[in-house]
């Protein structure tokens, strides 16, 4: 007797598994990508928020290095800036107040320097805008 006329009974044929590598793959790259770009726009915002301008903490500073030596100048720029902070009741009751006071010094030609009262009057507002 030769090989192959001999019957094999333990061994089954040939069967044909199905390859999903591919597929797995292309959804692990999808997956991938939407992680990276999660993170990539997460830290763009954070870096812009980082760079974002406090406009009522900018308007704080440049109502604090007013120029009081220029008495017109000065009142024109307290009123402005004054108006963008002054947010609550007692800040706009203080801010009317003191501009009541400053319009001595406007729509003149030519004005005295700020008297102490007045000067007093701005920086008990500057020391109210800073408690906020």
């Amino acid at each position: 007797m030769k090989m192959k006329d001999i019957p094999l009974h333990d061994i089954k044929p040939l069967v044909e598994v199905p390859d999903n590598s591919l597929l797995y793959l292309v959804l692990l790259g999808i997956f991938a990508a939407l992680v990276l770009g999660l993170l990539v726009f997460w830290l763009w915002r954070a870096y812009k928020e980082s760079k974002k301008i406090n406009l009522r903490k900018h308007h704080l500073e440049m109502l604090q290095t007013v120029n009081l030596d220029n008495a017109k100048q000065a009142a024109y720029e307290i009123s402005a800036y004054g108006k963008l902070l002054a947010q609550s009741e007692r800040e706009k009751e203080m801010l009317e107040d003191l501009d009541s006071r400053l319009s001595s010094y406007k729509y003149k030609k030519e004005v005295d320097s700020l008297d102490e009262e007045t000067r007093a009057y701005y920086q008990l507002f500057l020391e109210v805008l800073d408690a906020s």
